[in-house]
């Protein structure tokens, strides 16, 4: 990790604690550079800090301190980009308070052309579990890095739709870059990494998640991109930051329409109803952003797979929606033994797929 001394400098002064965004800008006005901070730690000026961030700052000017900064950052693999890098996206100097540094684990790059948000509510329905995991695998498909959070619901489906697709997928989160919350999507975590893609983060390493940090985060995943699209969300949604977020940020807000009696498509539509474009699939947006055209739909009177009438069925019902192993033997038609065969010649032929949470679906 190549960092000029002012670099070094400008991440050792966001990474006091207490300081926060506001603090630590309002410093660099009033002394020009993070150096000149350093220097002046004892100035009457810096009354303003309050107390408490005003004896942190006193306690972390030692050169142990500073140098341990950058060691803790080798030990764990993991970069800062510090505002003043020319690696620091250019996309984030445009936003309200942008972040001062960013810590990255993992390759991707945060500066690509193609980046969008997938966000909606950690209490996703399955059909909105579906569609973040589908609308993510089309434009990874494409080459579009997807962003969210690494939340439940919503923002884990968009990832692993996203490494499906085979893009670099990010996840922006409201904890230290090495504290993955929440726990269970460790293994997620380690996967999005290996694939290319990055876990990012403006808290230091080691902060532990807090209530304030993920409405902050999310101007970083809105900031970021292109445009977000909400899948789902309650009125009340906290998605809804990120959304607020984009429409000042001046990012597109695209929607996935729901059943008007689901509490949890309140949020998309009514952004609709106030304008928002309707996204039906990836492909929408793709072509907003004439990232891609779509593809063909099949000549009329092309062969459609041959299916029997037990497969036709099975194959009727996983259009309508997914469904597991056992819902599907619920349905009552076929013992056990013969389910799990056709269903196994179905995947084997390409027609159906079995999605994550051993759920099965067709291919439309």
């Amino acid at each position: 990790m190549d960092l000029s001394a002012m670099e070094q400098y400008w991440i050792w002064l966001s990474g006091v604690e207490g300081i926060g965004i506001r603090r630590f800008y309002r410093l660099l006005s009033e002394y020009g550079d993070a150096r000149a901070v350093w220097d002046s730690i004892g100035d009457p000026g810096m009354a303003f800090l309050g107390a408490r961030a005003l004896e942190n700052l006193r306690a972390a000017r030692t050169e142990e301190r500073f140098f341990r900064v950058f060691s803790e950052l080798e030990r764990l693999n993991m970069r800062a980009i510090p505002r003043i890098s020319e690696a620091y996206p250019a996309s984030l100097h445009e936003i309200f308070d942008p972040p001062a540094t960013l810590y990255v684990r993992g390759d991707a790059d945060l500066s690509a052309e193609r980046m969008f948000a997938i966000v909606g509510t950690r209490r996703a329905t399955r059909d909105g579990k579906r569609a973040a995991r589908e609308f993510a695998r089309t434009l990874a498909g494409e080459g579009v890095s997807v962003v969210s959070g690494l939340a439940r619901g919503v923002d884990t489906a968009a990832h692993e739709g996203a490494l499906e697709g085979g893009a670099p997928t990010i996840a922006v989160l409201g904890s230290g870059a090495d504290v993955i919350y929440p726990p269970e999507n460790e293994l997620l975590a380690e996967r999005i990494l290996d694939a290319g893609g990055a876990v990012v983060s403006e808290y230091v390493p080691g902060a532990e998640p807090s209530k304030g940090n993920f409405p902050q985060r999310n101007r970083i995943i809105s900031g970021l991109c292109a445009g977000v699209l909400l899948v789902e969300g309650a009125e009340n949604s906290g998605a809804m930051i990120t959304v607020n977020l984009a429409t000042e940020q001046g990012r597109d807000v695209f929607a996935v329409p729901g059943s008007i009696y689901s509490p949890l498509s309140a949020a998309p539509n009514r952004l609709i109803q106030l304008g928002a474009p309707p996204a039906l699939s990836g492909w929408d947006i793709l072509e907003h952003y004439r990232w891609a055209s779509r593809p063909a739909k099949p000549a009329p009177g092309a062969p459609l797979p041959e299916l029997d009438e037990e497969e036709s069925t099975l194959v009727t019902a996983l259009r309508e929606q997914e469904l597991s192993f056992d819902e599907l033997c619920s349905l009552g038609k076929f013992p056990a033994a013969k389910l799990n065969s056709l269903l196994t010649m179905l995947v084997l032929r390409g027609i159906i797929v079995k999605a994550p949470g051993g759920l099965y679906r067709a291919y439309q």
